[in-house]
Order: C-alpha cells, then sequence, then structure tokens
C-alpha cells in the first residue's frame, strides 16, 4: 500500500509542537539548572586547592537556579522550536504542491502464530464439528371442537343421568 503525505496541517503542528516543546524544554532546563548548580559549587571548592578564588563572584543560589531555568527553558524553547518548526512545515508544503509529497510503502503484516499455542488434534482424536440441534417442534394443540347445531324443535335433549345413584340403575 503506498501512501504520499501531500501536506501537514499547521494548526495541530503548532499544538502538539508548543506542547511537547514545553515538556521537552522543562527537562533540560531542569538538567541545565543542576549542572551550572554543580559547576558553582565544584568552582567555589577549587580556591582550596590553589585555583583562583571563584567566591568573588557572585553565583546566584542553586534554588533560584531550580526554578527560574526549567521554566526559562521551557517558555522560550517552546516559542522559538515551534516558529520554526512552522517554517519547516510552510517550507515543506510548497514543495510538496510542486513536486509531489513524501511516499510511504506499508505492507500488512501477517499474524505470527502463537508459539505457546496447541497444536490442532489430528488423527482419531478428532472432534467432529458442532452442529446446532434441529429446531424443536412447537407443541400443538388440539383442534377446536366443531360448532353446536341447534337441535330441531320436535327432538327432546337426552336426560342428564349423571345425578342419578348407581343403584337406580
Amino acid at each position: 500500500m503506498r501512501l504520499e503525505l501531500k501536506s501537514i496541517g499547521y494548526w495541530s503542528l503548532i499544538k502538539i509542537s508548543f506542547v511537547l516543546n514545553l515538556v521537552i524544554g522543562f527537562i533540560i532546563g531542569l538538567f541545565y539548572a543542576l549542572f551550572m548548580g554543580l559547576f558553582w559549587g565544584l568552582m567555589g571548592e577549587m580556591s582550596s586547592f590553589g585555583g583562583m578564588a571563584f567566591d568573588q563572584y557572585d553565583a546566584p543560589p542553586i534554588g533560584l537556579m531550580l526554578i527560574i531555568m526549567p521554566l526559562f527553558f521551557s517558555f522560550f524553547g517552546a516559542v522559538i522550536n515551534t516558529i520554526l518548526l512552522l517554517i519547516c512545515t510552510l517550507v515543506y508544503n510548497l514543495t510538496a504542491k510542486l513536486i509531489g509529497g513524501l511516499e510511504f510503502d506499508f505492507a500488512e503484516m501477517q499474524p505470527k502464530a502463537d508459539t505457546y499455542a496447541a497444536p490442532p488434534p489430528t488423527g482419531a482424536y478428532t472432534t467432529p464439528p458442532i452442529q446446532e440441534p434441529p429446531p424443536r417442534p412447537r407443541p400443538q394443540t388440539p383442534p377446536p371442537p366443531p360448532p353446536l347445531e341447534p337441535l330441531p324443535p320436535d327432538v327432546q335433549p337426552p336426560e342428564d343421568n349423571s345425578g342419578r345413584d348407581k343403584e337406580e340403575l
């Protein structure tokens, strides 16, 4: 599968670049402040080894450097780097319109077989595929009784013998 990067969106680039450069600048400023504090501390101790007295120079306190330097590096680094990246994006978009963008070749990867999976069953112990049971027949209800027809007027209905004792019969 071939894909071509035609252009890069400016607003999305500004948002992502500013946030990433803010975080990276803070980390770099923190390391810079720690390194400079260590450097100033070692230089102050050099006078005891016969070197130049470094205590006469005013060094900022390390605590203040640990607060100011990360903020300085993060803000100004984010602004400067975002502007530089925006200029590079403008140049790329113009170049991509004139001669075409970057082309990427992507290949679809086949998933690797799990090395710990059990092998499929073979031989006499294979199980047949599971089949769904046939649908159960619905229970049938008995048909309704036929409609009753009225007796003709000259026929007498039969007597009800259910109320008599068996001895009378």
